[in-house]
């Protein structure tokens, strides 16, 4: 059963989404949700390539111009973010607006901010989460690839 945690990011998490140690993170994707044009829940992944935590109440990210995801965010101004790994188990709920149609050095994403309205943790004490959703890449990341450059943007913008 979930519990209320607060309305900010604890210290840890705020470390986590900083971007700062994204290659420890490499391969976990993030769940996210947002709701359709008929109230269903909308999922969608990220990594951690996407989002960066810019303080306690304030996460940034990047989410495919043109995609259902990103018409959802516009029209409801809702997510929810799902992160989970080895020992941790946190929802975050937000309110969202889009700060940039199309992201500053990267145009095929559009740059949302999402101020964090409600930090629930879902961790049974004899029940321990162990892995979140992961992925593997066909080759090792580049420097200049797509994501790194976007996860550079997203750090640099205020």
């Amino acid at each position: 059963m979930s519990k209320i945690v607060g309305s900010v990011l604890t210290d840890a998490l705020l470390m986590r989404l900083s971007g700062s140690a994204v290659a420890s993170h490499e391969g976990k994707i993030i769940p996210i949700f947002t709701l359709d044009d008929a109230g269903w829940p909308h999922p969608a992944l990220l990594s951690y390539y996407e989002i960066v935590a810019k303080n306690i109440s304030r996460l940034d990210i990047a989410i495919w111009k043109d995609s259902s995801t990103a018409n959802n965010l516009r029209r409801t101004g809702k997510i929810s973010v799902m992160i989970t790994d080895n020992g941790i188990n946190f929802y975050i709920k937000g309110a969202v607006q889009e700060l940039e149609a199309e992201m500053t050095g990267a145009p095929q994403v559009s740059r949302f901010q999402i101020t964090v309205e409600q930090l629930l943790e879902d961790q049974e004490p004899n029940a321990q989460i162990t892995s979140g959703m992961t992925y593997s890449r066909a080759s090792a990341r580049e420097a200049n690839d797509f994501a790194a450059k976007v996860l550079r943007h997203l750090r640099e913008q205020s």
